[in-house]
């Protein structure tokens, strides 16, 4: 346990980074003192806590909007952007490690000068960007560097900002230490120095993009084979498994054994079992690294300033097939369970943010908020000022949809979208000007001056979710399907629609607001308050969650079912589990076949707004099969060998649905939350975005009435029109395909 009162700050960081199980980290004191304390001029307190239905940032007990700026503009830039009124500048810190404690810490303040006398008004997030290893590091401590299967220590240099393809093993006692003396040297010199009144927090940035990706995942590598990894996963074993004799023999599973059983999309829980607990266990050490940084900004600030990161992509790249167990970030759940972090910080999704699209977030920020948590987004859309498509990343399939906008007008759509969607779930964001001038437009920067002046009214109003269905995804379940890496899927489609950002995408379409959440939120009271409730990857759930599903299915609730729910045990694959869990009775088939199934006739009432064919799936092949064999099931659509494959079974009190790949169909999905009781705002098949004070549209078409549960008054926000008082439906007005309407 470490001890409330002072210790050395060596020592502080070597105990953290020692730690691999959340109580060591929650036990480390939020108002301890700081060896050397900051000067009073950096006194103000910066918090997170709950407001109005979300969670806010305030600053000595007063909350601030989360709309926020990053980019490598010019000072002229800069200043547009801050006479545009966003409150808040993400300042990139990229300090120079000379040597053994020696470093150059001047890049920070000489970026902030860019802003002259404006920055008496702007808050500041030290960025610090890629945290790597400098090569005297690398060569002085070899065995402390992330090894991968098939390349010992030297994945390919492809991006030439890593500089050095020698990176410290995120599981490395030595590293986190030498990194912690760098991060508290950083934030002893900046908030002892000319800005430290005008700073919220600070970002820590390591890994693959920044992004806590595992050092090599992303260029092809599998990670982590070096020592300290071995170290850890034994340590981490012998917590989870403590009389277990077999912990002392056991070895990191090499690829073969990680890809075992393919090409079926499920482990054995019992023959893979080391493969399985490795993969969560990579995910721990990445918190593991990502807590014990947290812990020394707070430790070096006194518990004054917040910390965060980018982290844990549920909503990314997970489904039936996953990228986010080699990538390290399955390790949500340990972040919402610490003190020492404040936001945790995501994209917006690479598939979904072109136009039309609904710009999905991919965590979990029902989850994130609940906990107490910040939500932070980074906004990196290209607009059409983007010139250079040099730096664009992009795939003949459109995989990661990063070409920039093709005029000024669906610019500033794509930017309202963005801006409403943040809005409404109460999350901060960042528009993120990557190369300089994405934004350098009179138009866009008036549409930003509208933005400012709305988000800071909206701290006034209640942002409370008034959505009656709630999605699950899993940070387990993945784990339960053999390794798949990012370079496996990405230039195969119909494999990218089977993970949760493009799998889920339009049933941002169907009319209803909903909430995600992690599958260890459903012991929540408010659970109770869903009528339906929509599990996208319940491949493993605990036994808790199994008990809490059962006692949720009555009272007339809905529960959708995706992939293989509930089926991976601890004592194996399970079907009858399966079975138990969704209510439905399944048989188990082996056979890999493509996913495209087709109903037979279209008489089933969840079909009543269906106007066109409908395929289930992609086309991808996937194996084995849950098979519905249930008498009292009806099926909705069956695979192409014919045998069953959607179902629906009703009873009195609860209905199950069963899809064997997510139903990506707003007509569809709008009617099954409709017949359990939902209500719809719009069958427009308009992107819609809602809670209890605004409601958003993308794509607005005026074709049918938006629809209210009661009257209201409603005033769009962006043209300050009143569209009506006391009425409880309109016809969208306004120009643009975005629109942002105030109801009071």
């Amino acid at each position: 346990m470490i001890p409330p009162t002072p210790i050395s700050r060596r020592t502080l960081i070597k105990n953290l980074a020692a730690c691999s199980v959340p109580l060591a980290i929650g036990n480390f004191s939020r108002g301890a003192q700081a060896e050397n304390p900051p000067k009073d001029k950096g006194s103000q307190r910066v918090e997170v806590k709950p407001h109005l239905g979300r969670t806010s940032i305030f600053v000595d007990d007063q909350p601030i909007s989360g709309m926020s700026y990053y980019g490598h503009g010019n000072q002229r830039i800069y200043n547009e952007i801050a006479d545009t009124g966003v409150p808040i500048f993400f300042i990139s810190v990229g300090p120079e490690w000379i040597g053994p404690q020696k470093y150059d810490l001047s890049s920070f303040e000489e970026r902030v000068k860019r802003l002259g006398e404006k920055v008496k008004d702007i808050w500041l997030i030290p960025r610090l960007n890629t945290i790597a290893t400098p090569h005297w590091w690398a060569d002085a401590h070899p065995d402390e560097i992330t090894r991968y299967a098939e390349a010992p220590d030297r994945p390919p240099e492809i991006f030439p900002d890593y500089r050095n393809p020698r990176q410290g093993s995120m599981a490395s006692k030595k590293w986190i230490a030498d990194v912690g003396d760098m991060i508290r040297a950083l934030v002893d010199s900046i908030e002892s120095g000319p800005y430290a009144s005008r700073v919220l927090g600070y970002m820590l940035n390591t890994g693959g993009s920044e992004e806590w990706v595992y050092w090599g995942a992303q260029l092809g590598m599998i990670p982590d084979y070096s020592p300290p990894a071995m170290r850890y996963f034994k340590d981490w074993l012998g917590k989870k498994y403590p009389h277990a004799d077999w912990i002392e023999k056991v070895e990191l599973p090499l690829e073969p054994a990680r890809r075992r059983g393919e090409p079926s999309l499920l482990r054995d829980p019992i023959k893979d079992r080391v493969s399985i607990e490795f993969e969560l266990c990579l995910s721990d050490i990445v918190a593991d690294c990502l807590l014990a940084w947290c812990a020394v900004v707070k430790d070096a600030t006194g518990g004054k300033r917040l910390a965060g990161a980018f982290s844990s992509y549920l909503m990314w790249q997970t489904g039936l097939v996953n990228s986010a167990t080699t990538n390290g970030h399955l390790g949500l759940r340990r972040l919402l369970e610490s003190p020492a972090i404040d936001f945790i910080t995501g994209i917006t999704s690479y598939d979904n943010r072109g136009p039309g699209g609904p710009g999905s977030f991919i965590l979990p920020v029902e989850s994130i908020q609940r906990a107490g948590k910040y939500f932070f987004n980074e906004s990196d859309i290209r607009t059409h000022l983007l010139k250079d498509h040099s730096n664009v990343r992009w795939t003949a399939n459109g995989l990661i949809c990063l070409h920039p906008l093709q005029d000024e007008a669906e610019s500033i759509d794509v930017l309202r979208r963005e801006f409403c969607h943040h809005l409404i779930h109460g999350a901060g964001w960042w528009n993120f000007d990557m190369t300089g001038g994405w934004f350098d437009s009179p138009a866009i920067l008036s549409e930003f001056k509208k933005h400012a002046k709305i988000s800071r009214d909206a701290l006034h109003w209640d942002m409370t979710s008034v959505a009656e269905v709630a999605c699950f995804v899993s940070g387990v379940a993945p784990a339960y399907q053999p390794l798949k890496r990012m370079h496996d899927v990405n230039n195969h489609p119909a494999l990218l629609d089977l993970q949760c950002d493009r799998a889920t995408r339009e049933l941002y379409r169907s009319g209803l607001p909903m909430d995600w959440w992690m599958t260890e939120d459903l012991v929540r009271k408010t659970m109770d308050e869903y009528k339906v409730l929509f599990f996208y990857n319940a491949t493993w759930v605990s036994p808790a969650q199994r008990l809490r599903i059962k006692e949720l299915q009555q009272g007339g609730r809905v529960m959708i079912f995706v992939g293989y729910p509930g089926v991976a045990t601890d004592a194996g694959i399970d079907v009858r589990a399966a079975s138990e869990l969704v209510g439905m009775k399944f048989q188990l088939d082996e056979h890999r076949v493509s996913g495209e199934l087709t109903p037979k006739t279209y008489d089933d009432p969840a079909f009543r707004e269906v106007k066109t064919k409908w395929v289930l799936g992609s086309g991808a092949v996937i194996g084995p099969r849950l098979i519905p064999d249930d008498p009292q099931a009806t099926v909705l659509a069956y695979w192409p060998d014919g045998r069953p494959g959607a179902a629906v079974k009703r009873g009195k009190d609860y209905t199950a649905y069963y899809f064997p790949v997510s139903p990506n169909q707003p007509d569809l999905f709008r009617t099954i939350c409709q017949n359990a009781g939902c209500f719809a705002y719009s069958g427009n098949n308009d992107i819609l975005f809602m809670n209890r004070s605004l409601l958003a549209l993308h794509v607005v078409d005026c074709i049918q009435p938006i629809r209210l549960p009661k009257p209201r008054n409603v005033t769009n926000l962006f043209t300050g029109e009143v569209i009506g008082k006391n009425i409880s439906q309109f016809m969208p007005r306004g120009s643009g395909a975005t629109h942002l309407y105030r109801l009071d």
